[in-house]
C-alpha cells in the first residue's frame, strides 16, 4: 500500500542552498532559510534618506557643471558634443544604479533589465520621434498659443513617450521573473530611462553640443521625470497584475501618468522658449518641481511595495 503522509519535496535556500523545511519562507518563487529571509525582511530606515541623497547628488551634479561651464575657454563644436554626450550618459547610469539596488528582495536579471531598456530606447528613436516630429510636426505648430501648446504636449508628446515605456514593459511583463510589486517600478524606470536618454543624445546632437549650462539643467530634469513617470506606470502595471483590479485601472493610470509627462514637457519646453540660455535656473526650478513630485510618490510606492511583499511572503504558522 501507497503511504499517503509521504514527506514534502525537500526544497533549499535560494541563496545558501541549505535546506528547510515547513513553514517556507517565500518571495515570489524563491525560498529561504531563516537566517537569510531575516536579512531580506530587515527594515530598511534609510529608504527615504536615499531617495533624498539621490535627488542632492543629482543637483550638485547640475550645479557642478553649470558653474564650471563658465570658467571654461570656448571649445570647439566637436567638444560641445563629445561633452554634452558625456552628460547624457552620467544620470541615465546614476539612475539605473540606484533604483537596481533599491530591489533588494529579488533583484532582476541584468538581461531583462538591459532588454527593458535597449526596447525603449529603440522605440523612442523608430517609433516615438517619427511620430512626434514626422508625422504630427509638433514643433510647427504647437506653439501658435499657449492653450494648443498645452494639449499638443499632453496628448501627442506625453501619450506617446508613456506608450514605449508601456510596451518596453510589457516585453517581461508575463515573465516569471516579474513576481512583486517592486519589479513593476525597476522595469518602468529602466523604460523611462531609455526614452530620457535617446531623448537626450538627439538634444545634445541637435543643438551642436549646447552650452554646458542649459544642457546640463535639461539632461537631468528629463532623466529624473522620465524614470520617474516610468517607475509609476511599472508599479500600476504590477497592481494590475498582482491584484484584482477593474478593467478600466491600467488605462486610466496610463492616462493620468502620460498627462503628467506631458505637462512636464510643456512646461520645459516653455521655460526653455522663454530664454534658457539667459536663465537656466529658472527651468531647472520650474522642470524639477514638476519631476520631484513624481520621485516622491515614487519613492513611497517603493518602500509601500517592499513592505507589502514582505508580508505576502512571511511565513505562516510561526
Amino acid at each position: 500500500m501507497t503511504d499517503q503522509s509521504a514527506s514534502p519535496p525537500e526544497l533549499r535556500c535560494c541563496v545558501c542552498d541549505t535546506p528547510v523545511f515547513p513553514p517556507y519562507n517565500t518571495l515570489g518563487q524563491r525560498v529561504y532559510c531563516d537566517p537569510h529571509f531575516a536579512a531580506v525582511n530587515k527594515p530598511h530606515p534609510g529608504f527615504w534618506r536615499a531617495g533624498a541623497l539621490q535627488i542632492l547628488v543629482m543637483g550638485i551634479f547640475a550645479i557642478v557643471v553649470a558653474g564650471f561651464s563658465s570658467l571654461l575657454p570656448d571649445v570647439g563644436d566637436s567638444t560641445l558634443i563629445g561633452l554634452g554626450l558625456l552628460l547624457a550618459i552620467t544620470p541615465t547610469a546614476l539612475w539605473l544604479w540606484y533604483f537596481y539596488t533599491q530591489d533588494r528582495l529579488e533583484p532582476e536579471p541584468k538581461t531583462r533589465i538591459a532588454l527593458v531598456f535597449v526596447v525603449a530606447l529603440l522605440l523612442t528613436d523608430f517609433l516615438g520621434r517619427r511620430l512626434v516630429y514626422d508625422w504630427f510636426r509638433v514643433p510647427e505648430w504647437a506653439s501658435v498659443d499657449t492653450m494648443t501648446s498645452l494639449l499638443a504636449s499632453i496628448l501627442i508628446v506625453g501619450f506617446t513617450w508613456q506608450a514605449i515605456q508601456y510596451v518596453a514593459v510589457r516585453f517581461v511583463y508575463a515573465s516569471t521573473e516579474f513576481d512583486e510589486r517592486m519589479d513593476g517600478i525597476v522595469y518602468g524606470t529602466v523604460a523611462g530611462l531609455g526614452v530620457a536618454t535617446l531623448l537626450n543624445f538627439y538634444y545634445i546632437l541637435s543643438n551642436g553640443g549646447v552650452a554646458l549650462a542649459p544642457g546640463v539643467i535639461h539632461v537631468v530634469t528629463t532623466s529624473l521625470a522620465q524614470a520617474s513617470f516610468g517607475g509609476l506606470m511599472g508599479y500600476f502595471m504590477a497592481e494590475a497584475k498582482f491584484t484584482h483590479k477593474p478593467v478600466w485601472y491600467v488605462p486610466l493610470t496610463y492616462g493620468l501618468v502620460a498627462a503628467l509627462n506631458g505637462f512636464f514637457t510643456w512646461l520645459i519646453g516653455e521655460i526653455s522658449s522663454a530664454g534658457l540660455s539667459v536663465e537656466p535656473w529658472r527651468s531647472l526650478a520650474m522642470g524639477v518641481l514638476v519631476a520631484l513630485g513624481a520621485f516622491g510618490v515614487l519613492i513611497y510606492l517603493m518602500g509601500r511595495s517592499t513592505e507589502v511583499t514582505l508580508r505576502r511572503g512571511a511565513p505562516s504558522g510561526r
